[in-house]
């Protein structure tokens, strides 16, 4: 029915299912299968549904719960949301806070106290794109023999990459920045021009996540605070998103509860 209110069901803490676990709570379910179950246990972190109707929502929960998962089901339009986020070109950083500069060079300070959330993921992503070649074909014509002839042909290319994101979100997820590491010149913030894009962009997570105390980190941040090289990947730009918006639910529901 157009309109319906729709769910989401959510981890209720950081303890990710594990894939034999979710096989088991989905046999419940015809359309879910246990290949569904794996790639949910290696890609989702805090949102396990979304956009379902209140009884599939709460069947699925049941089935969670049933084996040991503990999940929650939360209306879409209570999840928290996402600003539109900004894209930085340039970053200063110093011990009391950090500065952002817009297209024309005007800086902004932002104490660190006001980052709430830093995020930092390798997303796989796929460009369509298209080459093209000439080549010289020979025709024959009675009447002028055999002439050359110019061809161009093209061919629809697709190719595969690594996007290294960081995601930034102030207080009261009112705005957030974002950094591609591809475009961001590391030179203003870091200048060892020895070091790989990857490597620039790990000391730059760890940089931050170091100042920025208070703030909480999802598990791509937490993995190179904690001293992991490469950075963890995500198959898609939403997995990072509804960990983001799980994150900043999880910790909104912990304050109203009192931090239980």
């Amino acid at each position: 029915m157009t309109g319906q209110r729709q769910f989401a069901v959510l981890q209720k803490d950081f303890t990710s299912p594990t894939a034999e676990q979710l096989k088991r709570a989905f046999r419940s379910f015809s359309n879910l299968t246990d290949v569904d179950a794996v790639r949910l246990a290696a890609g989702a972190h805090g949102i396990l549904m979304r956009h379902t109707d209140g009884d599939a929502s709460r069947a699925f929960q049941q089935a969670l719960q049933a084996e040991g998962i503990g999940a929650v089901v939360v209306a879409e339009d209570e999840l928290p949301k996402l600003p539109e986020g900004r894209s930085l070109q340039r970053l200063g950083i110093s011990p009391a806070a950090f500065t952002i500069y817009d297209l024309l060079g005007r800086p902004t300070t932002i104490d660190w106290g006001a980052v709430t959330l830093v995020a930092a993921a390798a997303l796989r992503h796929f460009e369509m794109g298209r080459t093209e070649t000439e080549r010289t074909v020979l025709r024959f014509n009675p009447l002028v023999g055999v002439w050359p002839k110019k061809i161009t042909e093209s061919a629809r290319t697709v190719e595969s990459g690594t996007l290294l994101l960081l995601e930034i979100i102030l207080t009261g997820a009112a705005t957030r920045y974002q950094i591609d590491a591809a475009r961001f010149p590391f030179n203003h913030v870091i200048d060892q021009p020895g070091l790989s894009t990857t490597e620039k962009f790990v000391w730059l997570i760890r940089e931050i996540c170091c100042h920025a105390k208070r703030a909480i980190l999802n598990r791509g941040a937490h993995c190179l605070v904690g001293g992991q090289a490469a950075v963890p990947e995500y198959a898609n730009r939403q997995m990072l998103t509804d960990e983001m918006i799980w994150l900043l639910w999880h910790q909104a529901h912990k304050s109203r509860a009192g931090g239980l």
